[in-house]
């Protein structure tokens, strides 16, 4: 019997190793939060997510952070910040990743939010 692979959905916390990586970009295991569409992460096969790091002291002084906390997810579990500007698009289920959590939605458009900034500043 074959086994259903599970589609990563917007909003979801995925466990996932991100490596091979090259310099400055995060590597081991992290979770990382899917901010794509389910239907495109099914079409494409990858998911655009951004990790979320306990620590990321740089990152956090220059503004690019979305912090994580207790009740950001269902479980509560997750806790540091999202790093927006490592923004990456990933095959989770190639990578093996686990599913954790769903993040609240005020999370999700936040990072959203700083996504456009950083991007398009106005």
């Amino acid at each position: 019997m074959a086994t259903r692979v599970r589609t990563p959905h917007k909003g979801e916390i995925w466990h996932i190793d991100p490596d091979p990586t090259k310099g400055t970009e995060l590597r081991g295991r992290h979770y990382f939060l899917v901010l794509s569409e389910g239907a495109l992460n099914s079409k494409l096969g990858v998911s655009i997510c951004c990790p979320v790091s306990t620590v990321a002291q740089a990152a956090r002084s220059t503004g690019v952070t979305m912090a994580v906390t207790a009740d950001s997810t269902a479980s509560g579990t997750v806790r540091g910040v999202v790093l927006c500007h490592q923004v990456r698009a990933l095959d989770l289920i190639a990578r093996q990743a686990v599913y954790h959590t769903d993040a609240e939605s005020f999370l999700v458009d936040e990072v959203v939010m700083k996504l456009i900034d950083l991007l398009d500043p106005q």
